[in-house]
């Protein structure tokens, strides 16, 4: 078997200035990207939540929050680092923000009940 195309070999040679910058460069944005979890963690932590709040509803507790309690829930993730707000929500074909560490549309985790979010800033609601 012969090729037409036969590499040729290549001299050694030490890096310029610029590839090292563009090395460097490259480095630092792959640090500063910000990644959705594995789709297999977004499913479970979606299907813990509604199973959370089937239970809920099964013990005739609160589902949904008050509006005022979601809007606070939301505020907190809006500030957040975390939250990526370019992602486009299937279902609403609108932009929502989308948590990093969890993977959810956030916008509409915090009207869920017996969600909280994944590094402590709000928790589960619980009525008194």
């Amino acid at each position: 078997m012969s090729f037409k195309f036969k590499p040729k070999p290549t001299i050694d040679r030490e890096a310029t200035e610029q590839e090292l910058k563009n090395i460097k460069e490259s480095e630092q944005m792959l640090k500063e990207e910000k990644k959705l979890p594995p789709t297999s963690q977004m499913v479970r932590d979606l299907a813990i939540t509604h199973w959370r709040s089937l239970k809920a509803f099964m013990r005739g507790k609160h589902v949904i929050v008050p509006q005022e309690i979601a809007q606070k829930r939301w505020d907190e993730c809006i500030r957040c680092d975390r939250l990526l707000y370019d992602e486009i929500n299937p279902d609403t074909d609108k932009k929502d923000g989308r948590c990093t560490e969890c993977g959810c549309f956030m916008n509409v985790k915090t009207h869920y009940a017996t969600a909280e979010c994944p590094i402590g800033k709000w928790n589960k609601f619980e009525k008194k």
